[in-house]
């Protein structure tokens, strides 16, 4: 049946002859109909390059993925009153006070933006899913891409606008499965239950891990998608599943796929064989300003002999002396701060500590974790790490008292200079994913999944929401209003439970 369906992107002039590691400018598309796509390779490459696009688009990425880390309990946004202004970046996040449309300004609303984005890069995925019968030959991996595009972006909704699976099971308030090109009927789309959506995610990941032929880790490949099963599995509290692919990613857990001490202080800005999937951020698709290096990174202050300076975690710098003694001054908005709560859950020779100084106590530490490759924004995102496959396995063995558990958390404990942890369980290996994952968007989803309460050292946060209980209907964005207004099948009651 002809469709008349239009991808709304943005234009650039480049059109990619392969899936590559060549082709990483993953910009929009040109605007294509559902036959142009159908026709060459290329075409069709080009739709799956625009499905990345928006997946990195920094209304969506950036703030999601820092949201998700400052509605936790170790991160949180300056107030602005030490020399950076919060720019009123992502404080409405921290705040735990967001709305479905703009009150306050439009950083007091993101849920339009992350709502938008995810559900254009879904679009795009669905052009090439629907019409994947009839692409040319040679487009089976492009359509296992799109595939595993697709579950990436309903898990990343999930955990923004979802209560737990582990908290309300099959039945709760799930996502709005469009699983076809954008159309007045594709539009309408009902809310599902959280069963069929975590199933649909898991159905998507499964294609992408069965069917990818492309083994570059700026794409979906066979490796990556295996990790994002286990990832979901994990979300679902189905342990078995979990680790089983958990173990596809790493067969040995001996540290040998873990990146050295060296990589990891590095400054989280270069792809290295440990990310299974890297976003290639550059000149052409990093907004600078709005990109996770400058939200993190400020610099790396030089007179500091260690992470750990005679005042404990990093050295009290004042402001207007920093730059003179800073090795790679590179300011942003540099609002993301660490809390000093936080950083005592490291050893003093964990390469993972990278909190370099701190211009006032109160305003918490900076981070180095992150940083930028030459220009500010320019640089590789890990949207998942073999780290994390080392984890969900010691969750998995600690949860059937399996002795292997201790084993594996310290191994990889020992190869980041870590505390080798004495006893297991899984609360001692979510304090370590909180050290390990910490700015890569686990924080919330991880308090969700736990079933945790949101414990915030009342001191170190300036917001008045320095506590919830265990599995609180505020831990989520709102569902966007034009959502709600305009989609025939949604009515008030698909609103999330606080913000009705």
């Amino acid at each position: 049946m002809k469709t008349k369906n239009i991808l709304f992107i943005s234009l650039l002039s480049l059109l990619f002859t392969a899936c590559s590691d060549d082709a990483l400018l993953q910009n929009p598309a040109t605007s294509f109909s559902d036959e142009t796509i159908l026709e060459t390779k290329e075409t069709a490459n080009t739709v799956l390059m625009g499905a990345y696009a928006w997946t990195g688009e920094y209304r969506y990425h950036t703030i999601g993925e820092i949201a998700l880390e400052v509605m936790g309990n170790d991160i949180k946004i300056s107030d602005g009153n030490y020399g950076f202004s919060t720019y009123n970046w992502l404080m409405y996040a921290y705040n735990y006070v967001q709305y479905p449309r703009t009150v306050d300004g439009w950083w007091s609303a993101y849920a339009p933006y992350l709502w938008e984005y995810a559900y254009k890069a879904i679009d795009q995925c669905n052009l090439l899913i629907t019409n994947g019968d009839k692409l040319p030959a040679g487009c089976e991996d492009i359509v296992a891409q799109a595939y595993g595009i697709r579950g990436y972006n309903y898990l990343n909704l999930y955990h923004l606008f979802c209560s737990s699976y582990t908290s309300v099971g099959d039945n709760g308030q799930g996502l709005f499965l469009r699983l076809t090109p954008g159309s007045a009927d594709g539009n309408d789309t009902p809310r599902s239950n959280l069963g069929e959506s975590l199933k649909q995610i898991i159905s998507d990941f499964t294609y992408a891990y069965e069917h990818a032929t492309q083994t570059g880790n700026y794409f979906i490949n066979k490796t990556n998608a295996a990790l994002l099963l286990a990832r979901t599995y994990l979300d679902m509290g189905d342990y078995e599943n979990a680790q089983k692919y958990a173990e596809i990613v790493s067969p040995v857990f001996d540290g040998a796929n873990l990146m050295s001490k060296e990589e990891y202080q590095s400054g989280f800005n270069t792809a290295n064989n440990e990310w299974l999937w890297a976003f290639n951020f550059i000149s052409e698709t990093s907004n600078i300003y709005a990109s996770v290096p400058s939200f993190y990174h400020a610099a790396t202050y030089k007179d500091a002999a260690s992470v750990f300076g005679t005042e404990g975690y990093g050295s009290k710098v004042e402001y207007d002396y920093l730059s003179a003694n800073a090795v790679d001054w590179m300011t942003g908005y540099s609002t993301v701060r660490i809390t000093w709560s936080f950083a005592a859950l490291f050893g003093k020779d964990d390469c993972r500590a990278l909190f370099p100084f701190y211009i006032d106590e109160k305003d918490g530490l900076f981070t180095s974790k992150y940083s930028s490759k030459g220009s500010l924004g320019i640089a590789d995102y890990p949207m998942c790490r073999t780290a994390e496959a080392y984890l969900i396995e010691a969750e998995c063995l600690a949860r059937k008292n399996d002795p292997r558990a201790l084993n594996v958390l310290n191994v990889l404990q020992a190869k980041r200079g870590g505390t080798l942890s004495t006893e297991i369980s899984v609360d001692e290996v979510w304090k370590e994913r909180r050290r390990e994952l910490y700015g890569e968007g686990f924080a919330l989803p991880d308090i969700k999944r736990l079933q945790k309460p949101l414990e915030r050292v009342g001191d170190e946060h300036w917001t008045t929401v320095k506590s919830l209980p265990a599995n609180s209907p505020r831990m989520m964005f709102p569902i966007p209003a034009d959502e709600l207004d305009y989609n025939k099948n949604a009515s008030a009651a698909d609103q999330n439970e606080y913000w009705r």
